[in-house]
């Protein structure tokens, strides 16, 4: 609790102080608090306020029940007591007061940026890791592609190389007369007409048969009782077949 005193009017009136706070909070309800004024100085104690609330402040002299006019607005640090005296002048206790309620806001504030600085430093570094590792692994994709690339420049060079060697050899085409010795050649040709008799005997020998064949045919069918008309002499088997031979 802070003790809140002082001179609020000069006349030395008596009434009565009505407080609430702006809105409720812990250790303060929402209802209105009256509190004595004697010869217009008031001693009372109230809870301090958190940020951003704050008590409204009004004055009712003894007797008056209508509705309260709040002409306040007191914020009440968490200190030992604070004097709310109207435009008074300042002690060396209110300023040191003061002074270490600001600096204790101040130092607040610094924490709150050092903390939201710090996040941000962390983040930022952990960015930098990412970049740095992404670098890394681009650099050393650069380099596997510069050695392959290296190769794969070598490799052609040396196949451009070999191939500008390579002379096509030159084809001669070389036409030698071989003379046939004589006596390889007659025996040759006396073994081809030899050939050539036993070849014609032997075609002898086949029409022979055939001819034959055909003559036992005839005399079988002239022995046999015919039916059908007279054949002519050149019209028989024999005689178509030697006609057919002698066309050939």
């Amino acid at each position: 609790m802070t003790k809140v005193h002082g001179t609020l009017f000069d006349d030395g009136r008596d009434g009565f102080l009505i407080i609430k706070p702006s809105q409720p909070f812990f250790g303060c309800g929402k209802h209105e608090k009256s509190y004595s004024i004697i010869d217009g100085t008031v001693n009372i104690e109230l809870t301090p306020t958190p940020p951003g609330i704050y008590y409204l402040v009004g004055f009712k002299q003894e007797g008056d029940f209508t509705r309260t006019n709040f002409t306040l607005r007191w914020r009440i640090p968490s200190v030992e007591a604070i004097d709310v005296t109207p435009n008074r002048p300042k002690n060396n206790q209110d300023s040191a007061i003061s002074e270490t309620v600001e600096t204790q806001v101040q130092i607040k504030r610094l924490a709150t940026q050092l903390s939201e600085s710090l996040k941000k430093v962390e983040e930022l570094e952990k960015d930098l890791l990412l970049s740095n590792q992404r670098y890394d692994e681009l650099n050393s994709t650069f380099d596997e592609y510069k050695i392959t690339s290296t190769k794969s420049l070598a490799s052609k060079d040396s196949q451009l190389k070999q191939l500008s060697a390579f002379v096509e050899p030159e084809i001669k085409t070389v036409i030698k007369e071989v003379p046939v010795p004589d006596k390889p050649l007659h025996q040759r040709i006396k073994f081809l007409e030899q050939q050539l008799v036993k070849l014609e005997e032997q075609n002898s020998i086949y029409y022979k048969d055939v001819v034959e064949l055909h003559q036992l045919k005839l005399d079988r069918a002239q022995s046999l009782p015919s039916s059908g008309p007279p054949s002519k002499p050149e019209d028989n088997p024999r005689q178509r077949l030697l006609n057919k031979l002698l066309n050939r």
